[in-house]
């Protein structure tokens, strides 16, 4: 009675288990996919691929500047946290979503920090930081969390509009 009694506690726990894990890769599977720009109140377009292997590639140009970043992505909860690489070239930074209070703020100019002090920068590239950087899944899009590092007035409408539409499956 007593075997009995272990072998339903155990097969009960592991399909709790099971349960669970099979609801964490639901939500994870959900995101791994290429994202696409669908509005911004500028000429705009961006290109985030959340990738199988927990890493990303973002892409993002208007007019005539471009940006890009690489790095690694996890899931917390049903909200997808991504953090930038270090770039390996001398570039400006920029903080995805305009944190000006980190990379500094002048009057209504906004300055952009280098990768490496002193640096000689050669192209007009520049490079996204996502730093702890948060969406989500609303309504088949992916939605950019707004949080308190990304905090610039005059930037309050372009965060509120940053909404991917999924293009491609894994």
């Amino acid at each position: 009675m007593k075997r009995i009694i272990s072998i339903l506690i155990l097969s009960s726990f592991l399909s709790f288990i099971a349960c669970k894990n099979s609801t964490e890769n639901e939500i994870r599977n959900k995101y791994i996919a290429e994202w696409k720009s669908t509005k911004k109140p500028i000429p705009y377009t961006a290109t985030l691929k959340i990738n199988n292997d927990n890493t990303f590639d973002f892409f993002s140009g208007a007019c005539m500047s471009r940006s890009n970043s690489k790095g690694k992505w996890r899931i917390e909860n049903d909200t997808i946290i991504l953090n930038s690489f270090k770039p390996k070239n001398c570039c400006f930074l920029i903080v995805f979503g305009g944190n000006c209070e980190k990379y500094g703020k002048i009057g209504k100019n906004y300055m952009f920090k280098k990768s490496f002090k002193d640096c000689d920068i050669k192209t007009e590239d520049l490079y996204d930081v996502f730093e702890n950087t948060k969406f989500y899944i609303k309504n088949e899009k992916l939605v950019f969390k707004k949080s308190k590092i990304n905090d610039c007035e005059d930037l309050e409408k372009w965060n509120n509009d940053f909404v991917l539409g999924k293009t491609s499956m894994k």
